[in-house]
């Protein structure tokens, strides 16, 4: 028996093509153009609740800037630490496959969300299509795992490796704010940042994650420049959008003269077999913190 063309007849065919080389286009512009901040995305990655980071404002750029390439609007689902799931109702990408059925479909969709923490966001990671209306499932949805060295270093700035400092020199916690010249406020929210990446227990002491991030992380600080988020000329992109005859055209019209935040794929590590030789999670993390010191 003939295999079922995915796409549907010739001229289904011919016109899907069209469109995933029209979406690819537009995802590489549009990465091309939406280098964010450190400081930006560190606001993100301390969020403490799914809803607090869906409505920051790197979140809401990422919907639409999605919606605009043409692969549907997002919603945040999940937000632990080192996994973001990710929720797509009505996917684009997936109606352009009418004859799939059992099946996931959406790989650009994944591949496009990991292109932008990858590269926009300094977040190697992998993302991974969970569910697919092609499959059979409610919606389509995506999980996100990021390499946990670059999320410490990322998330964590120098305030807290100053808290991280003052206890380990045996300071309590009572004492930070004053200490450090905090708030109280700012010292509890940084406090709880630390528990919730298992710098800190539940009594504020240092686990071993913490000792390891201590005597290895913090001597690899990251460069962070200070530029303006993209989303402050998403108006003259829009602009150039409605003016054009495709979202990748109107992205290259509106191109800037800027150097890309490139990540080196050798950064990216195995987590799985990694995890397999450790015996902890400090110890998977201190051997991606001494693997990188190596290659330094």
């Amino acid at each position: 028996m003939e295999k079922i063309n995915e796409f549907g007849s010739f001229a289904e065919t011919i016109s899907a093509l069209g469109t995933l080389t029209k979406l690819e286009s537009a995802v590489d512009a549009a990465v091309k153009n939406s280098k964010v901040p450190a400081r930006e995305t560190r606001k993100f990655l301390k969020c403490m609740t799914v809803e607090e980071a869906g409505n920051t404002a790197l979140f809401q750029f990422i919907r639409e800037l999605f919606v605009r390439v043409g692969l549907g609007q997002m919603k945040l689902t999940r937000n632990d630490i080192f996994r973001y799931d990710i929720a797509i109702n009505e996917n684009p990408v997936a109606k352009l496959y009418p004859n799939v059925t059992n099946k996931k479909t959406c790989y650009i969709t994944a591949e496009s969300i990991m292109e932008f923490f990858a590269k926009d966001l300094g977040l190697p990671g992998n993302c991974e299509e969970t569910a697919c209306v092609n499959a059979g499932d409610d919606r389509c949805e995506f999980s996100i795992s990021l390499q946990p060295l670059a999320v410490y270093q990322l998330a964590l700035d120098a305030s807290d490796k100053e808290i991280i400092m003052a206890i380990m020199d045996g300071s309590t916690v009572q004492s930070i704010a004053t200490k450090l010249d905090m708030s109280d406020e700012e010292a509890q929210y940084r406090l709880s940042v630390l528990k919730r990446y298992h710098i800190l227990d539940e009594n504020f002491a240092i686990t071993e994650i913490g000792d390891t991030y201590h005597k290895y992380g913090e001597g690899m600080p990251i460069q962070e420049d200070d530029f303006p988020p993209p989303w402050k000329d998403m108006a003259e992109i829009s602009g150039a959008i409605s003016a054009s005859t495709s979202f990748a055209e109107a992205f290259t019209e509106t191109a800037k003269e800027e150097p890309l935040w490139d990540v080196n794929e050798d950064d990216i590590v195995n987590l799985a077999d990694e995890a397999k030789k450790s015996t902890s999670f400090a110890e998977l993390l201190s051997k991606q913190i001494k693997n990188k010191e190596k290659d330094d």
